[in-house]
């Protein structure tokens, strides 16, 4: 049994990658009021950016003094949302948008949380689809399955902030079949599992471990043990690393895992509320224990 449930996750890494979310970068309302000389970055319904010192606001129009030092006007109506400039998300004269997908890496969840009423949908290579919504701003549940309906996953995630660097989450992940009738035998997956991340979304740390409840496994493979991390390194790119140790308490413990990058791509508009439409695209380089070598593995995610 052992070698099924490895082989499961492996199966379940090799195909989906659990993707998401947060474009948390404080957005103003653009009815209020700047601060007169306070810096802003200005991002349009056409996806370019303005960057510049407020002057005033005159019939329909605000007017700035951008970085090359010009006075410039820019009509309300063509702004798409309205963020304060700090060291942060500009960074050599370029507006750097925070991370669209902060609550997992490939797989393994970070302690960070969908607020309530975000959500996304992602696949691994098209086969393998998923989904997570926030019900609050501290709970979130998903589920998903392939177009054959196995195996079927149902999940609820529960996440708060310990400090400004440190955050946590507890949560559930079951695996097994829903929709092929009867299925004897106990679920391939029914975990509880905790993780801690050290650091901000942009650059952080996870640990975690999960206790596998299911039956058919002995009591010496139930714990299983992963590690991720993240790194922005440009405007649209991440490196990721992600590592799963089970089999821990046994003579022949087994890895998976390996690093891979991620690209981001942001939808400016309106009605783009934290983030919703902008998409991540995955490649994990996932040593395999079952085929004993690297396998690049490919994985996607929309957001909500």
């Amino acid at each position: 049994m052992k070698k099924i449930i490895i082989f499961f996750c492996s199966y379940i890494l090799t195909l989906n990658f659990i993707h998401a979310q947060i474009d948390s970068d404080y957005m103003l309302d653009k009815k209020q009021d700047y601060i007169i000389g306070k810096q802003y970055v200005f991002e349009f319904r056409d996806g370019t950016i303005a960057i510049g010192k407020y002057l005033k606001s005159a019939e329909g129009n605000i007017y700035i003094k951008d970085l090359k030092g010009e006075d410039i006007y820019i009509p309300k109506i063509m702004i798409a949302q309205v963020h304060e400039s700090n060291k942060s998300n500009v960074k050599g004269n370029e507006f750097w948008f925070s991370n669209l997908h902060d609550t997992r890496y490939f797989f393994s969840p970070t302690a960070f949380g969908l607020r309530q009423g975000e959500g996304y949908y992602h696949h691994g290579y098209w086969i393998l689809w998923q989904f997570q919504y926030g019900l609050s701003d501290y709970f979130s549940i998903g589920g998903g399955t392939t177009p054959f309906g196995f195996p079927a996953m149902l999940n609820g995630k529960f996440s708060m902030e310990i400090d400004s660097s440190s955050n946590f989450s507890l949560g559930w992940f079951w695996v097994g079949n829903l929709f092929w009738g009867d299925f004897e035998g106990d679920p391939i997956v029914n975990m509880p599992y905790g993780v801690l991340t050290f650091g901000n979304k942009e650059t952080n740390f996870t640990i975690g471990t999960g206790y596998n409840l299911s039956t058919e496994i002995s009591s010496e493979s139930r714990f299983v043990f992963n590690i991720g991390a993240i790194g922005r390194v440009e405007r649209r790119f991440s490196l990721l690393l992600e590592a799963w140790l089970f089999n821990v308490l046994t003579d022949e413990p087994t890895f998976l895992g390996g690093p891979g990058v991620r690209y981001f791509r942001k939808v400016n508009r309106v009605t783009s509320r934290n983030g919703a439409g902008a998409s991540t695209w995955d490649i994990q380089f996932l040593y395999n224990p079952q085929f004993e070598r690297i396998i690049p593995v490919f994985g996607a995610s929309r957001k909500f």
